[in-house]
């Protein structure tokens, strides 16, 4: 997020986003009963929402909100997982300064015997954290945990047994913690299409949990955006006409990262060789995951959204889906679990993949014509 303490020539926009904003504080607002998971492809700005989202309600009366960008921090394991969470309230403890620095940002913070029985898996972190929502809602205080790309804690296993994995253990308990006891609130979000799917498909997580979509800017708030430069990203030396904006949105659409992308160029590049320069960086990157040993199989399911935006799980087999899976997994591609359905990762992307068979028809043409000159 910005600091307002320094002035850059352009800074980070934020673009209406009311509609989500109200949608999730509204959830809050009622007695909490099901987990929210929010997704949606990448760069829709569900990050950037979620800040905003925090910095709205973290400084309100009766509300204890706990938010973790698990992209900041490297889990490779159970110990990682519990160090992020659990830290020493001070409140409660005599150490030394240096240790306060080293634990003051922690998810939870406890005494100093509590956490070290917790990591030396004498006590269950889960019944503790229970426990400070049970004191929190006594005092009349709602907690609110908000966890980014939750998909970060995925293969990892609880010390006392490979079986046990912590994303499910989590799960498990957030949902006691909503529907069964309506201790807390949980947002989670993640913009990995079929970890929200495992959720989607899981009978009892389903029952307990809403799922939301975050998507692009719709085409009105981006030439909003592109035409007031000066309001919404401080930018004071340029401007763009209606045509310029119409050019960047059927660049890149309202995808919120690429189109700071482009604005940064436009400092030092004109909007026409930025556009075309963004186009056949797309093409480029189609080109780089095409070329493999599975070359026919992916033009085949590529070819496929040349002429239409999107692509039904319905109408693929079971080979197809794997190499489904891996295009999503590399980004190529979005899945929304929620509809069962594929889609170009934005606008750029889908450009790419036009523009891959375009110039694949060029060139294999232009060799048969000169294979007819030959003859």
């Amino acid at each position: 997020m910005s600091n307002d303490k320094f002035e850059y020539r352009k800074d980070v926009a934020f673009i209406n986003r009311e509609k989500e904003l109200a949608f999730l504080k509204s959830c809050i607002d009622e007695r909490s009963e099901s987990i929210l998971f929010l997704h949606g492809p990448k760069s829709s700005g569900k990050t950037t929402l979620l800040y905003k989202f925090f910095n709205q309600i973290e400084k309100e009366q009766k509300m204890d909100v706990k938010f973790l960008n698990l992209r900041k921090v490297l889990i490779g394991n159970y110990k990682d997982f519990l160090e992020m969470f659990f830290g020493v309230d001070y409140s409660r403890s005599k150490e030394d300064v240096k240790e306060k620095r080293e634990y003051d940002f922690k998810f939870f913070k406890l005494s100093v015997e509590v956490l070290k029985g917790i990591k030396q898996g004498e006590l269950d972190p889960f019944f503790i954290m229970e426990k400070e929502f049970i004191r929190l809602n006594k005092k009349g205080i709602k907690p609110v945990l908000i966890i980014d790309e939750l998909q970060a804690l995925d293969n990892i296993y609880l010390n006392n047994g490979r079986d046990r994995q912590l994303i499910i253990e989590l799960f498990n308990f957030f949902v006691a913690m909503t529907k069964e006891s309506h201790l807390a609130h949980i947002i989670i979000s993640s913009s990995d299409g079929y970890f929200i799917d495992r959720v989607f498909i899981d009978s009892r997580l389903k029952k307990c949990s809403k799922f939301y979509r975050i998507d692009y800017l719709p085409k009105q708030d981006v030439m909003e955006w592109l035409l007031n430069l000066e309001k919404y990203s401080k930018i004071k030396d340029y401007t763009l006409s209606e045509e310029d904006a119409e050019k960047i949105w059927q660049t890149v659409g309202g995808s919120m990262w690429e189109i700071q992308d482009i604005l940064s160029e436009l400092f030092h590049t004109p909007l026409d060789e930025v556009t075309r320069l963004y186009k056949k960086k797309m093409r480029s990157l189609i080109v780089d995951y095409v070329v493999k040993p599975e070359q026919k199989k992916i033009e085949k399911l590529l070819r496929r959204f040349v002429d239409r935006d999107e692509l039904s799980k319905e109408e693929i087999n079971s080979e197809e889906e794997e190499l489904l899976r891996d295009m999503v997994r590399q980004n190529i591609l979005y899945f929304d679990p929620a509809e069962a359905t594929y889609y170009p990762q934005g606008k750029s992307y889908h450009h790419g993949i036009r523009l891959y068979f375009t110039n694949t028809l060029e060139k294999f043409a232009k060799k048969n014509k000169d294979l007819r000159k030959r003859l």
